[in-house]
């Protein structure tokens, strides 16, 4: 399956991250009470460098979208799941969840993904409109540059 995924922001601290597997997209508003887009970009040096497991956190408010990745050789098996409270932060129930879509694709294809992700806001929207927008976190510059240069 082919995943695509695209991370736009949208106004003061929201932005919505959008993951399909060609077939099915699964959509999610993003707050600005995490840093899900330097989460995206550590999991993608995770991948490269040879890590087997990664989570990025997508806080809504109430909920959370967590996008999960196992390497399994060369093949990246993913999850989305929904939790309708913030699990990551322990105010639910772990196990309590919805799979929203799952899937295998090359794990390079990921990474790509991501790359790309973080390509057009650093081009579309800059550093330090990034800042002006997102508020909280600042754009992941150093993660950026080091995935693009590796």
């Amino acid at each position: 399956m082919k995943l695509n995924i695209e991370y736009k922001v949208k106004g003061a601290g929201w932005a919505e991250v959008s993951i399909s597997d060609g077939t099915r997209s699964v959509d999610a508003a993003v707050s600005y009470m995490h840093d899900s887009l330097s989460e995206l970009a550590e999991m993608a040096l995770s991948i490269k460098s040879g890590h087997r497991e990664s989570k990025v956190v997508f806080m809504d408010e109430p909920g959370e979208l967590q996008f999960l990745v196992k390497v399994v050789g060369e093949e990246a098996r993913y999850e989305l799941r929904w939790y309708k409270h913030w699990a990551s932060l322990g105010m639910g129930s772990e196990s309590k969840y919805e799979v929203e879509l799952k899937g295998r694709c090359p794990a390079s294809r990921i990474i790509h993904q991501i790359t790309n992700v973080l390509w057009e806001i650093y081009d579309g929207v800059g550093e330090a409109g990034y800042k002006k927008l997102w508020c909280q976190h600042e754009f992941p510059a150093r993660l950026y540059h080091e995935l693009k240069n590796t």
